[in-house]
């Protein structure tokens, strides 16, 4: 105890998490060679230090997966090195850094900044560090900021040994760009935000690279493999919520424009409401319901699987001494009703320094031209035991 206190006292602090993860898939793969279960073990750790009275922050955050079965998924990143400096009306930052926008639960249409870390989970909410030098600029009418984004990072993906790339094998090694300075294409960002009464807003714009590669432009289905391309695009975001008493009204909206005419310019919008139960039927608990419906204009064009999608959910807040919590969502498309994907996730913890985390993942369809029938063999409950150190 003496050394974290004197650790406090000089502006250190360090923390982290090992967690051991086994996932059991549910149906055999029809592809030969591939493992009914998966067994991997992740580490994550934060190093925080601060000086000049607190106005200068440093943090590292390390990461580092290791998979039994799939060689692409064992991967190590800096998920942030980055220094900040903290002015009287101002925050300047530069080095690997973690931003996130939006505010819907099913997908995040204005997040752009940071590339998708697809192999740690298909939700897309886990993020590789991006290099950025950030600026933000706060007064009363709201916080401005502008982004310098000197480096793109590719997008991960499962390799031939691994699950969830229903047959499917992306190529990095040959990644494809629309800009010939590749991944050193410089990109730009700037967000403007602010809260007014119930009201929070976003908006955004940003240019350059797409964090989105395109598979199918270069795909050798024969071989069931394909070379990612990423284009070059401006897209304008906004993101709003609405707070009035137990309920939120969420909204994102994005257009997104290409250079390339190859690709077809269009808009993608999610809007969607929670409302929040507490002290269900009398009890310690608090529920969360949740409903939101996703259109893109591309419909059946569209590379996202929310192009015409209903979303309902349900988020459960034990409340206890073990931080329990549940989440449930079910998303169905309208245009192929036999189209839907399940996930379920839960965590309590086991011990003061041990917490236990359950997802389960069910996909159907039985549409072939639907981007999910690739993944209703890959259907899948994963558990997890996370240690905790300081």
């Amino acid at each position: 105890m003496a050394m974290s206190q004197a650790a406090l006292a000089q502006g250190l602090g360090f923390d982290g998490s090992v967690e051991l993860e086994q996932r059991l898939f549910i149906e055999d793969n029809p592809f030969p060679g591939i493992n009914h279960s998966q067994t991997s073990i992740r580490f994550l750790a934060e190093f925080f230090k601060e000086w000049n009275n607190g106005d200068d922050q440093l943090v590292f955050e390390p990461f580092v997966r290791l998979d039994a079965q799939d060689n692409e998924r064992s991967h190590a990143d800096i998920r942030q090195l980055i220094w900040s400096h903290n002015g009287e009306n101002y925050e300047l930052s530069a080095g690997i850094g973690q931003v996130y926008w939006g505010v819907t639960e099913s997908q995040h249409l204005v997040d752009v900044i940071n590339q998708t870390d697809n192999v740690e989970n298909i939700d897309g909410e886990d993020k590789l560090g991006q290099p950025m030098i950030h600026y933000s600029y706060f007064n009363d009418y709201g916080t401005f900021e502008a982004f310098v984004l000197p480096y793109f990072r590719e997008r991960t993906f499962e390799g031939a040994n691994g699950r969830l790339n229903g047959g499917f094998v992306v190529d990095n090694d040959r990644a494809l760009y629309e800009s010939s300075a590749e991944q050193s294409h410089v990109d730009f960002a700037a967000r403007y935000s602010n809260t007014i009464g119930d009201w929070s807003l976003g908006f955004s714009w940003f240019g350059g690279t797409s964090r989105e590669p395109d598979l199918l432009r270069f795909a050798d289905f024969e071989a069931g493999s394909t070379t990612p391309f990423y284009p070059q695009i401006t897209q304008l975001g906004a993101d709003i919520q609405l707070t009035t008493g137990s309920w939120l009204v969420k909204i994102e909206a994005i257009q997104r424009n290409h250079d390339d005419p190859f690709y077809q310019d269009f808009a993608a919008a999610t809007i969607g409401t929670e409302y929040t139960v507490v002290g269900l039927l009398g009890s310690v608990y608090d529920l969360g319901l949740l409903a939101e419906y996703s259109w893109d204009e591309r419909d059946q064009l569209a590379t996202s699987v929310f192009q015409n999608d209903a979303f309902i959910g349900a988020r459960l807040a034990f409340n206890d001494v073990n931080d329990s919590q549940l989440l449930v969502g079910l998303s169905n498309d309208l245009d192929n009703s036999d189209s839907r994907a399940i996930f379920v996730e839960a965590s309590t913890r086991l011990a003061p320094v041990l917490t236990m985390n359950v997802e389960l993942r069910y996909f159907e369809s039985d549409t072939p031209s639907d981007l999910l029938f690739r993944l209703e063999d890959d259907s899948f409950i994963q558990i997890g035991v996370e240690y905790f150190f300081d």
